[in-house]
């Protein structure tokens, strides 16, 4: 991992994960409500927004349509496990209450 990177998942129980740029994150939260039609989370985890024209091409975390839509945001979640203890540390030092 660069040292300019940070591990991402969709949900913090999800099987793919995918790099990306800690520039590409937004709005830095911890988050311990699901929304949709997830079940509850067990405990809050730090969550972000990151637009999904900033991960990876052939990312297996999100599809979009064939037609090009423009750009949108999606809810990823940042585990400690992924992330070396100091990168996650600063991001959770980020985070907004």
């Amino acid at each position: 991992m660069k040292a300019d990177t940070v591990i991402i998942r969709r949900r913090w129980n999800a099987p793919d994960s995918v790099e990306v740029s800690i520039d590409a994150l937004s709005d830095l939260h911890f988050r311990d409500e699901p929304g949709g039609v997830c079940r509850a989370l067990p405990r809050a985890f730090l969550s972000a927004h990151v637009w999904c024209d900033k991960l990876p091409a052939e990312t297996p975390l999100h599809q979009c349509r064939p037609d090009p839509p423009p750009p949108h945001e999606l809810l990823v979640c940042i585990l400690p496990s992924d992330n070396s203890p100091e990168l996650y540390a600063g991001l959770r030092a980020k985070a907004r209450g």
